[in-house]
C-alpha cells in the first residue's frame, strides 16, 4: 500500500521513544520474532496436520472400501445376497460409513446398508460405480460433506470382475478440526515463549553488561574523569569500540591540556595569562559566606623594556620577560606567596594557607605583569612587597651573554577599597602605575593614595565624562586642508578630533588622548572619527568634490585585534572610497614593533589604504626599518618646521629628511607652516605638500566648504588655486 513504509518508519519511532532501554529493546525484539515465528509456525502446523487428517479420513475410507470389496467377492460368486445385504447394514450400524454398496453386474443387483431398501429393489446406479464399470479401475470423488470411493470386486483366481464396492464416508467438519489443531499448537508455542522470555533476558543482561559498563565509563568521562577505566580487554567487538573510546578519549584530553595551555598560559613566560589572571581574581572575590575578601593587584610594567626590544630584537626582549618572571615567582616563593601555575593552594601574606585567597603572578602582556595579593594588611606588608619588588626587578640581568638593566613601576589598588569589580581595580592599577611612571618610575604608587590630589580626581571625571560624550556623540571632527607647495592647490585634509564638552566648550585632542589610550577608550574614539571623516568624505564626493582624506591612529588601535576589519567594514558602510584614504600613525609607534605594523597594515594596503609615518624626526627610524614598513608619505614634525630661517640645526634636518625621501621615493607632508618664508624654504627643497596656519586652522565640514569658496582665487606668492581640481 502506498506510503506503508513511511508510517512503518513512524510506527517505530514513536516505539522507540516509549522504550529507551536498549535492554527492553532487545527482549521486546527477540519476543516479537518469537511470536512472528510461532504464528507462521500455527499456520503452517495447521495447513500441514488439516491435510494429513484429511489424507488420513480418505486411507481409513478407502481400507474399509477394500474391506467390503474383499468380503463381497465370496457372496457375488456364490449369489448369496441376503447374507452380504446383512453384512453392510452392519457395517454401516457401527456409525463411521455413511453408506455401504456392492452391485452385481451380471444380474443388474445393487446390494446396500440401507434397511429400508432390499437387493429386490431397483436402486439407480451410483456414477462412481458406473464409471468403474467402465475404466475398471477404482474411483475416489470428494464433497464438502462425504468421501466416495468405488473399489472393483475382483474374483481372486480368475481376477474377472465381479462386480464393484462403494463406500460413503462422513467428512469431519473443518472448523472442528482446525480448532482442535489450532488449540494444539498454541499451547506448544505458549510454553515455548514461556520458557524463551526468561532466557532471553538472561541472554540480554549478558551481552548488554559489557554495553552498559561502556556507558556508565562514557557518563564519568562527561563529567570530567577522562580517566575512567575503558572493558579493552574484551577481543570482541566492544573490545574493538572500548579501545577506540579510549584512545579518542586520550587525545580529547591531550587536546583539552593544550587548550588549557593557550587559553590561561603566557606562551612566553609560561605564567598565566590575563584571562587566567581574570578568572583568578574573580573567583577570589568572595569568601565562603559570601562577604568580600581584601585583595591588593599589582600592576607591574618595565621601564626601559623597549630599548632592549629596539636594540637587540625580540629574541633578547623574550628572554628578558621569562627571566624577570622567574624573579618574581621566586620572590613570592620567598615571602610565602608562593603560587603554582595553576593558581591553586597559596597562603595570603603573613597567614595560614587558605585556598580561597591564592596569590598569582601573571603576564598581561608585552612588558606588563599582574600580581594578586591577599591583603589582610596593606599598609604595611604591601608597601614592603613592592618595595621588594621593584628591588628584584632592577638588578642586572645576564641575557645571551649581555647585562642589562631594567625597572619597574608598580601600580596597587585594593579591592573591595578601590573598586568594585575586577575592571575597576585593574584600571586603578593601571592608573596608580602610569602616576608612578610619572614621577621617574622604579618605584610603586598607591591608587588610594594617587586619588586624594586634584590632578586624579580631574584625570578620573575626565574619563567617566569621556565615556559618556562617546555614548552622547559628543566627538566632533575638523578638517586642515594640506596644499601643495608648489601651486597652493588643496590635495586633500587632515582630520582632527575635537570634544565638544557641554560645559568646556570645544575641546582639543591633547586635553583628552592621553585619558583615552590610558583607559583603552581610545579604539571607541578612533573608530569613531575614521566614522565620521568618512561619511564626510562620501558627502563631498557625492557633491563631485574628491577630497582625500588623513586620520590618525594609536598603538592601541594597531595592537587591538580586527583593527585592519573594523576599518575595511567602515569604509563598506560609508561608502567611500579606500584609496581616497590614510592613516597616520606615528614615528615612535612605527619603530616600536615595525613587523607588526607591517602585519595589521598588509590587509588595507591590499584594499588601497595609504599610510603616513607623523611627526617624523623626532624618533630613531633606521633605513633598514623603513624599507620593511609600508609607509610612503612622511609627516615632517612642526618642531623642525618652526625652526626654519632661524635654526641652522632645524634647516638641516628638514633637507636631511627631504633627501631621504626623495631617495626612497617617499612624498612629504610638512605641518605647522606659518609664513612665507617656511613655504619657500620647503618649496625650494622639495617639498610636495604642506599644511598649517598660513593657509588655514583646522574648521568644520561646513567651514571648509566656505573657506574653499572664499579662498579659490587666493594667490600667496603669486600662485592661485585651480578650482576644477575639485571637480570628480
Amino acid at each position: 500500500m502506498p506510503g506503508t513504509p513511511r508510517a512503518v518508519a513512524k510506527f517505530l519511532s514513536v516505539l522507540s521513544s516509549w522504550l529507551p532501554s536498549l535492554r527492553t529493546r532487545f527482549v521486546l525484539l527477540v519476543a516479537g520474532l518469537f511470536v512472528a515465528l510461532s504464528v507462521v509456525m500455527i499456520v503452517v502446523a495447521s495447513y500441514l496436520d488439516l491435510h494429513d487428517e484429511e489424507q488420513r479420513a480418505v486411507s481409513d475410507a478407502r481400507a474399509i472400501g477394500i474391506t467390503v470389496s474383499r468380503l463381497a467377492v465370496p457372496h457375488l460368486t456364490n449369489h448369496h445376497y441376503l447374507i452380504l445385504e446383512q453384512e453392510l447394514e452392519s457395517i454401516a450400524a457401527g456409525g463411521l460409513v455413511a453408506v455401504a454398496q456392492v452391485m452385481d453386474p451380471a444380474r443388474a443387483v445393487t446390494i446396500d446398508s440401507d434397511p429400508e431398501t432390499s437387493y429386490f429393489d431397483d436402486i439407480e446406479t451410483h456414477p462412481l460405480i458406473q464409471l468403474v464399470m467402465e475404466t475398471g479401475e477404482e474411483q475416489t470423488r470428494q464433497t464438502p460433506d462425504l468421501i466416495e470411493i468405488a473399489i472393483p470386486v475382483h474374483d481372486m483366481a480368475k481376477g474377472d470382475l465381479l462386480g464393484v464396492s462403494l463406500v460413503s464416508v462422513e467428512r469431519k467438519q473443518t472448523d472442528g478440526m482446525l480448532f482442535a489443531i489450532w488449540s494444539r499448537n498454541m499451547v506448544i508455542a505458549g510454553v515455548l515463549l514461556l520458557f524463551c522470555i526468561p532466557v532471553t533476558f538472561h541472554f540480554a543482561d549478558n551481552f548488554l553488561r559489557p554495553i552498559k559498563a561502556l556507558t556508565q565509563t562514557a557518563h564519568k568521562v562527561s563529567e570530567g574523569s577522562f580517566d575512567a577505566p575503558f572493558p579493552v580487554e574484551r577481543t570482541d567487538e566492544i573490545g574493538v569500540l572500548a579501545r577506540a573510546y579510549r584512545d579518542m578519549v586520550g587525545r580529547i584530553r591531550d587536546n583539552m591540556a593544550k587548550i588549557h595551555e593557550l587559553a590561561f598560559i603566557d606562551p612566553v613566560t609560561g605564567l598565566a595569562n590575563r584571562e587566567h589572571f581574570r578568572q583568578h581574581f574573580t573567583n577570589s572575590i568572595l569568601n565562603e559566606n559570601g562577604q568580600p575578601n581584601r585583595l591588593s593587584v599589582l600592576f607591574i610594567d618595565l621601564d626601559r623594556f623597549k630599548r632592549v626590544n629596539d636594540s637587540y630584537g625580540h629574541d633578547h626582549g623574550d628572554a628578558l620577560l621569562k627571566e624577570v618572571a622567574k624573579r618574581l615567582e621566586t620572590l613570592m616563593v620567598s615571602k610565602g606567596l608562593s603560587s603554582d601555575r595553576s593558581g591553586q593552594a597559596v597562603g595570603p601574606m603573613n597567614q595560614a594557607a587558605n585556598p580561597e585567597l591564592s596569590s598569582l603572578v601573571a603576564r598581561l602582556g608585552g612588558d606588563e605583569f599582574a600580581i594578586i595579593v591577599p591583603a589582610r594588611n596593606p599598609v604595611t606588608n604591601i608597601y614592603a612587597l613592592t618595595e621588594d619588588l621593584v628591588q628584584c626587578v632592577e638588578q642586572p640581568l645576564e641575557i645571551n651573554g649581555l647585562t642589562m638593566t631594567v625597572g619597574a613601576s608598580i601600580g596597587v589598588s585594593t579591592y573591595p577599597d578601590d573598586g568594585e569589580d575586577y575592571t575597576a581595580i585593574l584600571k586603578n592599577a593601571d592608573i596608580a602605575m602610569y602616576a608612578a611612571k610619572r614621577t621617574g618610575g622604579n618605584r610603586a604608587s598607591f591608587y588610594n593614595e594617587i586619588e586624594r590630589n586634584s590632578w586624579s580626581r580631574d584625570r578620573i571625571r575626565l574619563e567617566a565624562e569621556l565615556k559618556n560624550a562617546l555614548l552622547r556623540d559628543e566627538i566632533a571632527i575638523v578638517f586642515q586642508p594640506k596644499v601643495n607647495c608648489e601651486t597652493t592647490q588643496v590635495v586633500g585634509a587632515e582630520v582632527l578630533a575635537r570634544w565638544n564638552h557641554p560645559e568646556r566648550g570645544m575641546i582639543a585632542p591633547g586635553g583628552f588622548i592621553d585619558v583615552a589610550e590610558e583607559s583603552g577608550l581610545i579604539n571607541r574614539l578612533g573608530d569613531r572619527v575614521l566614522e565620521l571623516a568618512c561619511q564626510q568624505g562620501r558627502i563631498w564626493l557625492d557633491e563631485g568634490m574628491r577630497m582625500p582624506l588623513a586620520v590618525n591612529v594609536s598603538i592601541r588601535q594597531l595592537e587591538k585585534p580586527g583593527f585592519d576589519r573594523r576599518v575595511l567594514d567602515i569604509l563598506e558602510h560609508t561608502g567611500f572610497p579606500a584609496d581616497q584614504l590614510q592613516l597616520e600613525v606615528t614615528e615612535t609607534v612605527a619603530m616600536a614593533d615595525p613587523d607588526r605594523v607591517a602585519a595589521v597594515t598588509k590587509p588595507l594596503l591590499d584594499a588601497g589604504i595609504t599610510f603616513a609615518i607623523d611627526d617624523f624626526g623626532t624618533g630613531y627610524s633606521s633605513l633598514a626599518i623603513l624599507q620593511r614598513l609600508p609607509f610612503n608619505t612622511f609627516k615632517i614634525d612642526r618642531s623642525f618646521v618652526w625652526g626654519i630661517g632661524e635654526d641652522q640645526h632645524s634647516d638641516s634636518i628638514v633637507q636631511t629628511i627631504l633627501a631621504m625621501a626623495e631617495s626612497l621615493n617617499y612624498e612629504v607632508v610638512a605641518e605647522g607652516v606659518e609664513t612665507e618664508e617656511q613655504r619657500d624654504f620647503l618649496r625650494n627643497n622639495g617639498c610636495s605638500t604642506a599644511q598649517g596656519f598660513l593657509f588655514a586652522r583646522p574648521m568644520p565640514a561646513a567651514h571648509f566648504d566656505a573657506w574653499l569658496e572664499r579662498h579659490a582665487s587666493w594667490q600667496p606668492g603669486g600662485a592661485a588655486f585651480q578650482k576644477p581640481y575639485f571637480a570628480a
